[in-house]
């Protein structure tokens, strides 16, 4: 009953949200300017003439407003990832479609103080088949020193290297099943991290929910971990193309554990997840592997997989081609599903303007698609990014 009572009220919740971010756009916008413009246009400033001279508006990688002060800022930026896919399956219908893989909006900049971050990330609606507008990050983040910096709200859970990739950076159209199956998304509650000895060392220490984006804790337990990143060399910053074709090396490597003490998805048990990674890149040339392991300790199963990725630019800062290959080994952790999936892939990345304009092409054979058993199929997409 209890459970049920929950489920009710998180609808009600998701509704809501939903309602606000369909009907009132323009009231966002409107928040968002004010909490920038007002409180720093309105410090003694008693005429307009010394209130504009006192805003700074502009592009630079984004939209921004703020005052010249860097006490308040507004950044605004738009990713859009018109995409077209062509599914070759084995014993169903084939899938050939058009369709908006990401339409992004995404506010971010800081109030009151430099340190005092925020960030508003939402979906548009029609992308990734959805038909409402579906809110990703709303964050605050006090970043009080380099070494201890706390974030509040709803953000991307800080495990494995791969999940942090920006959706705007990727090497191919999208992640692999390796993130679909073991890895993590969004979630609520609080992440302390920060960075030591000139960010050769960086860590992330959260307390979230464990029940995804948009929920309400869906039982009373919680899901807490952490991860490590040690910068070897340079400062790699989850970014796997070489697009500027670096010309010193830089090598990190990641790992983290988390520990889900009771999860409501999957009867609430218990899991234990643990994740390394290797990411290098260096003139032109780029490689990541990692490894995903959860432990189900109620059931005494464990589900892993592995990822191995690699490209070149085989013309500096316009044209690259990049390989991957991906396994899972599932034997029940995270649900009843025993199949074991695979992929192999390749992707030709043509960059017009870096990230901001890029075309990506690539093609996966898929064993085992959809967790059907000896459903191999082969998957040929195309997808334009433009990101400003």
């Amino acid at each position: 009953m209890k459970d049920k009572r929950k489920m009710n009220y998180n609808n009600c919740y998701l509704r809501s949200l939903t309602i606000f971010f369909q009907h009132n756009l323009r009231v966002l916008c409107l928040i968002c300017g004010c909490l920038i413009l007002v409180p720093g246009a309105l410090r003694g400033q008693s005429d307009a003439r010394t209130w504009t001279d006192s805003i700074e508006i502009g592009y630079k990688n984004g939209l921004y407003i703020k005052t010249k002060d860097g006490k308040y800022s507004l950044r605004l930026h738009f990713l859009l990832q018109p995409h077209y896919q062509y599914l070759v399956a084995n014993g169903v219908s084939n899938t050939n479609t058009f369709s908006l893989r990401r339409g992004q909006i995404r506010f971010f900049g800081n109030f009151f103080d430099p340190k005092l971050k925020f960030r508003v990330m939402f979906e548009l609606p029609g992308t990734q088949g959805g038909t409402t507008a579906n809110l990703r990050d709303m964050w605050v983040d006090w970043q009080w020193k380099k070494y201890f910096q706390i974030k509040m709200g709803q953000f991307l859970v800080s495990f494995d290297h791969e999940n942090m990739e920006p959706s705007w950076a990727l090497q191919f159209v999208d992640r692999t099943m390796i993130n679909n199956h073991l890895g993590f998304e969004r979630d609520a509650g609080v992440d302390v991290h920060g960075s030591f000895f000139l960010d050769h060392i960086e860590y992330d220490l959260f307390l979230v929910n464990g029940d995804g984006r948009n929920q309400i804790n869906l039982n009373d337990k919680f899901m807490t971990g952490g991860r490590i990143v040690a910068n070897i060399v340079g400062k790699h910053n989850y970014l796997l193309p070489d697009l500027e074709k670096s010309s010193k090396p830089n090598l990190a490597l990641g790992a983290a554990a988390i520990y889900d003490m009771g999860n409501a998805s999957i009867n609430n048990n218990k899991l234990t997840r643990i994740t390394g990674d290797i990411a290098f890149r260096y003139l032109g040339f780029s490689i990541l592997a990692l490894a995903n392991i959860a432990y189900n300790s109620t059931k005494g199963e464990i589900d892993y997989g592995f990822l191995g990725q690699t490209g070149f630019f085989l013309f500096p800062e316009r044209f690259e081609v990049a390989g991957r290959w991906a396994k899972i080994s599932k034997n029940g952790a995270l649900g009843t599903d025993t199949i074991d999936p695979q992929e192999t892939g390749m992707s030709l990345n043509y960059y017009f303007n870096g990230h901001h304009v890029k075309l990506q092409t690539d093609y996966s054979h898929l064993w085992n698609n959809a967790a059907i058993q000896d459903r191999n199929d082969d998957r040929v997409r195309i997808q334009i990014q433009l990101f400003f």
